[in-house]
Formats: C-alpha cells, structure tokens, sequence
C-alpha cells in the first residue's frame, strides 16, 4: 500500500536485509513479520489515502476487520503476511497504485494465493490515463473482476454498499467451500481466465509424446482419442451460436502445423487484443509467443492438432485457448513478480506456500528456475522445497539445480 509523493512517497525497492533481503537463500533465513488475521485487505498508494480511510471505516462499522497498511509496516513486509491471511482483497486503483511496485506485487499475492480481488476507483475504467499506467499483467488480471466505481463524488453510499455487500457475499461464498471441500478448493471469487482443466502437464506431454511416435506407428488408442476430444470441442462448437476452434478457423483438414505458420495465425487472430494489454511495452508480446511455443510446440518446430485440443481442454467454449494462453501468462507474470528479489511480499508468499500450492503454483514455480537471475532461481528451489507437493517433478530439477553457480 504505497505512500504518496514527496515526503509521503514510499521506497519501492527494500534495502538488503528487510523484506526483500540480500541473496535469495540469505533473505529467506529471515521470516516474514505477522500481522492480525482480517478479513480484507486493501491494498492503495498514499495519494488515495482519504478513499482508503473512508472504505475501512465503512468496512469496520459493518463488522469486518480491515488490514491497511502504512509505510512503516510496509517495509517491515506486514502486508504479504496479512494478505495470506486475509479472506478477501481491495486495490484501490489509481494511475499512482498502478505504477507503484509493492501495490502490483500484493495484486500478485492475492491472486495467487487465491483471494477473491475488488478493484476500487474514482475512475472510469476506460480512463486513459489509468490505461497507461497499468502494466499487461495488472490489466489481465483485473480485467475480469468485479470493478466498484466511486466516480460520483456526491454519492459515496451506493457504490460503498455495492462494494460491502460482494465482499461478504464473497466471504459467504467461500466459507461454504470451506466446509464443503474441506478446505481443499480454491477459493478465487473471480477467476481471471476460467477454471483449469483437470488434465495435468504430465498427461499433456504424455500425450504429445505419443502423437509423435503415431508418426511412425500406427496407434489406434491414439486414433480414438483424437476422436473422442475431437467430439468433446468441434462438434459441440458447431452448435449455433458458438464457434470451432482456433485451429479449425485456421488450420482445417490439417494433422500438423509448423510454428511460423501458427505464430502468424495467433498474432492475426490475438494481435489487437494484444496490443490493447500491453500498450507501449514492446517485451510482452514476443514473450508470450514464446510461452505458446513453449507450451503448445514443446519447443519444437510443428505440432499435431491433438496436441493443440489437449491444451486447450474440452469444453465448447468460445476462445478457450487463448483463455488458455492469458491464464498461463498471468501465473508466470504473477509469481515472478511476487518472487522478485525486489519484492516486499516475497517472505510471506515463501512461508505460506504450502497453503496454496497448486499444480499451476508448482508449475511457475518450476518456470522460474530456469530464470537468468540467480537469486529468483535461488528463491524458487527453496520455495518448492516447501511445497511439499509436486516432488515427482520437482525432485529431479532441484538436483540438476546443485550444481548452479
């Protein structure tokens, strides 16, 4: 929750040894202060102090415990700890918050760390000025968010109401998971790009593993599940009122494609809505061809359209790929962000992985060892160390690990 300008303007950057620390193994000696279980957080930079005053005070008179950070706790790295903690997460958007870097990397906690996340401003949300000053990754993972709008100074009430009642409705919501799986679901209010499908990266590079093997045989398991995924998304987009696939739109009666032929589909396709996320920011886009490449090429020069529908999942819905493609780009943006060395919420996100460690955690988190910074590769082992979950893969990467200087 960033200060304001001048003499109220917060450090971006934690000095080595505070929160974000020294090294990667040498900060993470060090645990992260606590602050009180509460039941929101908001999140907001000094320059929208008076907002965030009135919101937790209404918040407060309606029996819900608030945690708003100020600077001094800020550098003592109190907010990671009471994001973890909290049930529900307040950004109070502005151009400042959008620019500030400890107000992006709690956004990040929050998501993936499962927080339903309410972003609150006095703006239209097609201001230009706070257009610009969001990031790709803050757009994408607020775009899809319930957006409370105190655009009307006149009247405070209305949306303050709307805004009280989805938290609890939220805080409703996820104490029924609770209790009914046991606290073993996630709880996000809104997830960013839809639910994951339930088949795992092992299943998917089994698969695309066996596909490329019917090169050479003749596979007729292979054979019935091309058709049976085929069933489960062509046929059913057919449906009036939906649509094929990516890769009928593009590559109909086609088995395989090469990548500089899929590349060029993708960006005529996905180029504009691109380039409305990541505005002035030349890096993101060829980032994300290359997590595509990554993904659904497995690195390689051409791939098989079963290939393609395992990623992409089965469910007859428009645009699921790049559904897909947003959601991986998201978890990657998020956790190297809150993983940064620069990071105020890193400890906090360290300790506490064990809380949330799902496959898509343990999958960024295996991304991010191979990442040039040898303190975020650093922080990554140890942080998968704690997981205690995923050690079939993890175990064999942390080993090759050893020997990273």
């Amino acid at each position: 929750m960033g200060t304001g300008s001048s003499s109220r303007r917060r450090t971006e950057v934690a000095s080595s040894g505070q929160a974000s620390g020294g090294s990667g193994a040498a900060a993470l000696q060090h645990s992260a202060p606590k602050a009180p279980s509460c039941d929101v957080v908001i999140s907001y930079h000094g320059d929208d102090i008076a907002l965030m005053r009135f919101i937790q005070g209404e918040l407060e008179s309606n029996k819900l415990s608030v945690f708003a950070d100020v600077a001094e706790a800020k550098q003592e790295g109190k907010s990671g700890s009471a994001i973890v903690q909290a049930k529900a997460f307040i950004l109070i958007l502005s151009p400042s918050s959008a620019q500030c870097k400890s107000c992006n990397r709690e956004v990040q906690l929050a998501y993936i760390s499962d927080k339903p996340i309410f972003p609150v401003t006095v703006r239209d949300h097609e201001d230009p000025e706070l257009l610009k000053a969001m990031d790709f990754g803050l757009k994408l993972t607020l775009k899809p968010m319930q957006w409370i709008f105190f655009t009307n100074i006149d009247d405070k009430a209305t949306p303050m109401k709307e805004l009280t009642s989805s938290v609890r409705d939220s805080l409703t919501s996820r104490e029924t998971e609770d209790h009914t799986k046991g606290n073993a679901g996630s709880h996000r209010a809104s997830p960013a790009v839809g639910a994951r499908e339930t088949t795992t990266v092992e299943q998917r590079r089994a698969r695309i593993t066996m596909n490329r093997t019917a090169k050479l045989v003749t596979d007729k398991s292979l054979v019935r599940a091309e058709t049976e995924i085929g069933d489960a998304t062509e046929n059913a987009e057919h449906v009036p009122g939906t649509a094929r696939t990516f890769w009928d739109r593009h590559f109909e009666g086609q088995d395989t494609i090469g990548w500089e032929r899929f590349k060029e589909a993708f960006l005529e396709e996905y180029g504009a809505e691109l380039e409305a996320l990541v505005s002035s920011d030349q890096e993101t886009i060829p980032w994300i061809l290359k997590l595509v490449k990554r993904e659904v090429f497995e690195n390689l020069e051409s791939t098989s359209k079963i290939s393609f529908l395992e990623f992409r999942g089965r469910r007859p819905e428009r645009n699921l790929f790049f559904k897909r493609i947003s959601q991986l780009a998201l978890e990657s943006y998020s956790m190297h962000g809150v993983f940064s060395m620069d990071s105020t919420v890193r400890l906090a996100a360290v300790e506490n992985l064990g809380k949330y460690s799902s496959a898509a955690v343990i999958e960024a988190l295996l991304d991010l060892l191979d990442d040039p910074d040898a303190n975020v590769r650093a922080v990554a082992a140890i942080s998968l160390g704690r997981t205690g979950a995923g050690q079939a893969k993890s175990i064999p990467r942390l080993i090759a690990g050893l020997a990273d200087t």
